[in-house]
């Protein structure tokens, strides 16, 4: 569905057939496009193919990044001390974890995946290269914002030269696009795209599809959400309360601020250690704490799920990743749409990352300090 938003979209923004933002762009709302220019132009080669042939390189794309983010994680990724039947253990729930997700973002098409490799790319090379990984992050970020969760992160654990490089980078990113539309024309489109998209992330009502993250949980559980005005009118009402949409969000980013705050401080105060854990973490906060997160954009949780296999010596976090595996096991299991609609507006996947955070956060704060 998301590859013909791109596909239509770009080729109706290239021969001046629609807009490139609004309703009206992509294959119409709610299935418009939201991207900024430079996404044009990176995927007009697969524009100018058709539509099966394009689709098909971009799943086989997409197989070939995940090949390469396993090798370059496993070469990097600290061995565990435990024996190989632990190990392996740890392994297959890891794998059973991420797989739902992975199956799920790819069957989209979504461009998601390419801006997590990005970003795990960038992560990947901070000790190597730090001008590479700046590139890395600055296009993962000029593609999907949602990467800029990571600069104050950086930032904190005193990374000062990637940040900088990464900043001037996704200057050079926003700028790259006026080599084609002009300057003005880009300038134009920048803030199209961006007043699009801060109506759609900071106003007071729900996205049309049941959010994973804690604002879509708060929103549905607090707040009664009229579900016949969305596309899709057949989940439950689920709410418990009737709070105004405003105060709700106004607890949201309350609460958002004091985790994000609490994760930096810590995060800080853990900067000379390796990082993996850290990283781990914070890939676990970003679908929980952003504005929306769909099912697919939980494919974020690639790096901590593969981590999450070196800390399962450790009971209680143990019982916490096969709690969560279970989780994301039940609702592609549920027979029926009616059921899988209501695990999703019941918040099984947002249960899921919780969990698999609270393992992570666990392991940060030392409570086995052998897998740290």
């Amino acid at each position: 569905m998301d590859f013909r938003v791109y596909y239509y979209g770009a080729r109706g923004a290239f021969n001046g057939t629609q807009p490139v933002y609004g309703p009206t762009s992509g294959i119409g709302w709610p299935m418009h496009y939201r991207y900024p220019p430079l996404f044009l132009l990176v995927f007009a080669p697969f524009a100018m193919l058709p539509l099966g042939l394009a689709s098909a390189i971009w799943v086989l794309a997409k197989i070939g990044v995940l090949l390469c983010l396993l090798h370059a994680i496993r070469e990097r990724l600290p061995k565990p001390a435990f024996s190989s039947s632990t190990r392996h253990a740890g392994l297959l729930i890891s794998a059973l974890f991420i797989a739902p997700y992975l199956i799920e973002e790819f069957r989209y098409g979504n461009a998601q995946f390419f801006v997590l490799a990005s970003t795990i790319g960038g992560l990947l090379l901070l000790r190597e290269g730090p001008a590479v990984a700046a590139a890395s992050l600055g296009f993962g970020i000029s593609i999907k914002v949602w990467p800029l969760f990571f600069i104050p992160y950086l930032a904190v654990r005193r990374e000062w030269k990637t940040v900088a490089y990464t900043l001037c980078f996704v200057v050079f990113f926003f700028l790259l696009p006026s080599f084609y539309f002009g300057l003005s024309e880009n300038f134009d489109l920048l803030r199209q795209w961006y007043a699009q998209e801060s109506q759609i992330q900071l106003n007071d009502s729900e996205i049309w599809f049941p959010s994973q993250s804690l604002r879509g949980v708060l929103m549905r559980y607090l707040t009664v959400i009229d579900y016949s005005q969305v596309p899709d009118s057949n989940y439950a009402r689920v709410n418990i309360a009737a709070m105004s949409p405003a105060a709700v969000r106004l607890l949201w980013v309350i609460v958002v601020g004091v985790i994000y705050a609490g994760f930096l401080f810590l995060a800080h105060r853990r900067r000379n250690g390796n990082g993996w854990l850290d990283h781990g973490l914070a890939f676990c906060l970003l679908p929980l704490l952003e504005p929306f997160t769909q099912k697919y954009a939980l494919v974020v949780l690639l790096w901590p799920a593969i981590a999450s296999a070196g800390l399962i010596s450790n009971r209680p976090i143990r019982v916490l990743m096969y709690s969560a595996t279970v989780l994301v096991l039940i609702q592609p299991l549920a027979p029926g749409a009616t059921a899988q609609r209501l695990l999703q507006v019941l918040g099984l996947d947002f249960a899921a990352a919780m969990l698999l955070t609270m393992a992570f956060v666990a392991a940060c704060l030392n409570l086995d300090r052998k897998i740290c």
